[in-house]
């Protein structure tokens, strides 16, 4: 009788993948998170996506950071492991949209998890429920705060690590770069461009206006420079404005040759602060050669924030977690937070800003003010002249140099015109710095040239969890020109606190005291006290600032300023609120904007501002979407005066990867930024260049700076465009292993180090090799020839340079086993170490031929024997 055939094997089911809709819905809410754990930064570069009221985290991702033993399986739609011990296990099924957590089946809403691309995206709410671990999503900063309920196997080993740094002289052990690939500016490139198109009808009692605008800022390679370009024009200018500069920054200072340059910028140009001689500058075109560390503040007490600030966006600037300044676009696309004051301990400052479709990024800068001393003969200058827009100049000339280890010295030469008549005044400046053990001092003697000085003297240490700011300002000799110099004082002392106070069982209060104490000529003087105080309350950034003043014009005042900040939930929310108390009570103006996501990349948003000085209120109100490849916002407004205003704006970027020729749209930003090219490929012949027939690596993730994982993964062509790097610091860029589809391919480098610019797109190349696995026994040859394994034997991998690259220890048996052993001529060796101490003799090691072919090698046997 035939044979019946055999019934057909199930069909897989299919992948449990998001929609194409949802996918692009949650790609335009994309998030990028930085992960901290007790204080310690994880990731500053975690992706995630923000649906409505839930933030979906990436399950693998996050396990991966905290070392939770779980792994996803995108494909099946779920995930698999154990929760610290094999007693509690734990499952998710997103097919039923279960979860089984200690043997306990919990169900969820299926919009609160999906699957995107090859990881598994679940609501925080869901996960802290799950995991042994509380998440905080903050969305004033951008940051997400993991507080394990249990010991993490992560903390565990960083206990571990900053132990044995404490045993070897508090000395934290240095992480070895990875290789740098030199990043240089072509002669012209396809640039980046962030453009909006907005335009606006105005509607008053006895009038209509109509205006439209158009922006762009454009960055790329041009004549072997950064390039950036800011162009507005608007419908009621014949001439657009336009801000144009060539820059290149290096920060292992390799620019102009002798002069070790880090940073060279031509055309516009913002010169540096002068404390009580000069502040920001004005708009101009000029140069500026600097070797001063990108990353260092650009004062020795002080700092300036100055960036891009695209139409309609808005910046938060916290400092120590504390909110102190909000700002709206202005008309140049730039904002600016200048001489912001340092302290002795921590400085960091957090800028969030916010677009009008509901973006969302943070830039983070940290100092440590008191670690910043120069090494004995390390000098840092900075040389920029500028020709403003008004025809007048200036020239700022500052050095550093270091005498010795506590002691350095700074000169200055400085050159601006006169307050009011235009009139060139040159200023000299001679001061040193004392780094102390618990405090730094500084002193400093400024000359006016044909006559006229001024000293200052200051005093920066801590008191606990304050630090303590004294400044003296002394006028030593009078001229005429003196008047605008340091305000005219001719004494001024300060005092400043800045520190934060733990209450039990309440927010942390961050609090910042000023006191300060002016004399003028013909005694005339003026007091000044004030404080501030912020917090973080369930989600909300609260600021409130008083400032008390008496002068012997105007008398008592008291003035304050609150502020609020709030982006949880789904909700956005920015407010200030200008008052007085002194010489009258009154409410000097009030500004509110809010804003709503309601998911799938549409938000609502609403303002009103009211001015006490033009008593007037402007009440708006619009409606947004973020597309993904663009934006698009629609507002109306009405003011007391009944003037209506209707307006659009859409705001889309562009970039290029060269290597594709493709053009990506994004409705984010994307001209401030770098990129990464990064293609991965099957490199069968170890030449680290793909040649023709050598495959590529679909579906493989990249990590950045050995953190987060880049949420573009390489497509068929095993190309991937990593966009949104920060310029001017160096990212560390890996292929992540567990991406790859062959377990027995292995990255032929563990990274690359290279140096994002302003539009450019670096073109990385990351090999992968095929490996094979290698095993074999050590025996013990004894006397009659009898032969038994040895256990305990440490084995050692070794290449033709003689560099160990692998090691492992045989069983009790004397069998080894070495996974990913890459082709190519190697040897099989008994430790000598070990070796020596045991006195073995015979065959202690052996020369083996791995072809990139092979995927087992085995029978690598090593005989050894007791010397005699």
């Amino acid at each position: 009788l035939p044979l019946a055939a055999a019934p057909a094997p199930p069909a897989p089911p299919p992948p449990v993948l998001a929609s194409p809709r949802r996918t692009t819905e949650l790609e335009a809410q994309l998030l990028v998170l930085e992960v901290r754990l007790d204080g310690q930064v994880l990731s500053d570069s975690l992706g995630a996506y923000q649906d409505g009221a839930q933030v979906l985290l990436p399950l693998g991702e996050l396990a991966r950071l905290l070392t939770l033993p779980i792994q996803v399986q995108p494909q099946e739609g779920g995930a698999s492991g154990l929760l610290l011990k094999p007693d509690r296990p734990f499952a998710l099924n997103l097919r039923e949209s279960v979860a089984t957590v200690n043997g306990r089946e919990l169900g969820f809403e299926p919009r609160m998890a999906a699957v995107v691309g090859d990881e598994v995206y679940v609501s925080a709410q869901l996960l802290q429920r799950w995991l042994p671990v509380d998440l905080k999503v903050d969305m004033a900063t951008l940051q997400l705060k993991v507080a394990p309920r249990e010991k993490l196997p992560l903390q565990e080993r960083l206990e571990r690590e900053r132990l044995a740094a404490g045993l070897a002289g508090n000395a934290q052990p240095a992480r070895t770069p990875y290789p740098y690939t030199e990043s240089t500016p072509g002669l012209a490139s396809v640039p980046f461009i962030d453009q909006s198109y907005g335009g606006d009808a105005r509607f008053g009692r006895d009038s209509r206006q109509y205006k439209s605008a158009y922006t762009a800022y454009v960055t790329g390679d041009l004549l072997g420079m950064e390039g950036s370009a800011y162009v507005l024009k608007t419908s009621d200018k014949s001439s657009p404005d336009l801000r144009l500069s060539l820059s290149r920054n290096d920060p292992d200072a390799g620019l102009l040759g002798p002069l070790q340059a880090r940073t060279v910028t031509l055309g516009n140009v913002v010169l540096p602060s002068v404390r009580d001689i000069m502040t920001g500058s004005p708009k101009g075109n000029g140069l500026l050669v600097s070797n001063r560390p990108l990353d260092a503040p650009n004062g020795f007490d002080r700092h300036s924030l100055r960036g891009d600030l695209p139409p309609g966006w808005d910046v938060t600037l916290y400092y120590n977690e504390a909110l102190i300044a909000y700002q709206n676009s202005r008309a140049d696309g730039q904002y600016a937070f200048d001489d912001l004051p340092l302290s002795v301990g921590r400085n960091e400052f957090r800028l969030v800003f916010h677009g009008p479709l509901g973006q969302l990024r943070v830039e983070r800068q940290d100092f440590l003010l008191d670690q910043s001393q120069l090494k004995p003969g390390q000098l840092y200058y900075s040389m920029a002249q500028q020709f403003a827009d008004d025809g007048s100049s200036r020239s700022v000339m500052q050095a550093d140099l270091g005498l010795s280890k506590q002691l350095s010295a700074r000169l200055g030469l400085i050159r601006r015109p006169r307050l009011g008549s235009g009139e060139p005044l040159s200023f000299g400046q001679l001061g040193l710095m004392a780094y102390l053990d618990t405090m730094i001092l500084s002193s400093q003697f400024t000359g006016l040239q044909g006559g006229g000085s001024l000293g200052a003297f200051s005093l920066k240490t801590r008191l606990g969890r304050f630090s303590l700011d004294l400044f003296h300002t002394q006028r030593l000799a009078s001229s005429d020109s003196m008047g605008d110099v340091a305000d005219g004082v001719l004494r001024r002392d300060e005092l400043h606190l800045n520190g934060s106070l733990r209450p039990s069982g309440l927010p942390v209060l961050q609090l910042d005291f000023d006191l300060q104490r002016s004399r003028f000529p013909g005694d005339a003087d003026t007091k000044l006290a004030a404080l501030r105080g912020s917090t973080m309350w369930r989600g909300t950034a609260l600021s409130n600032s008083l400032r008390w003043q008496r002068s012997s014009d105007f008398g008592n005042t008291i003035d304050g300023v609150l502020q609020l900040s709030r982006r949880v939930a789904g909700v956005g929310l920015n407010g200030q609120l200008l008052y007085r108390l002194r010489p009258d009570a009154s409410v000097q103006g009030m500004a509110l904007s809010a804003d709503r996501s309601l998911g799938d990349g549409y938000q609502l948003s609403a303002g009103l501002l009211r001015s006490l000085d033009s008593h007037q209120t402007l009440a708006s109100a619009g409606f947004s979407r973020n597309f993904g490849s663009f934006g698009l916002a629609v507002t109306a407004s009405y003011s007391s005066t009944r003037e209506a205003a209707l307006a659009a704006q859409l705001f889309v970027a562009l970039e290029r990867d060269p290597r594709s020729g493709r053009w990506a749209f994004d409705g984010m930003p994307l001209a401030g930024m770098g990129a990464v090219s990064a293609r991965a490929f099957v490199d069968r012949n170890m030449n680290g260049i793909r040649d023709p027939g050598e495959e590529s690596v679909p579906n493989a993730g990249f990590l950045i700076n050995r953190g987060g994982r880049h949420p573009v993964l390489t497509n068929d062509e095993g190309i991937a465009l990593l966009s949104r790097l920060g310029p001017g610091r160096y990212a560390e860029v890996e292929l992540d292993t567990t991406t790859l589809e062959d377990p027995q391919w292995k990255p032929a480098t563990a990274g690359v180090r290279v140096l994002p610019r302003p539009g450019r797109v670096e073109l990385l190349e990351f090999p992968v090799v095929p490996t094979s696995e290698l095993e074999g026994t050590v025996w013990l040859v004894e006397a009659g020839g009898r032969r038994r394994g040895i256990g305990d034997a440490q084995l050692e991998l070794v290449d033709e340079q003689d560099r160990v690259v692998a090691t492992t220890t045989s069983s009790a048996d004397g069998y080894y086993l070495m996974h990913q052993v890459t082709p190519g001529r190697l040897r099989i060796r008994i430790a000598p170490e070990q070796a020596a101490k045991l006195k073995l003799d015979g065959q202690l090691e052996l020369a083996i031929e791995v072809p990139a072919d092979s995927n087992f090698i085995a029978g690598q046997d090593l005989l050894v024997k007791l010397a005699p």
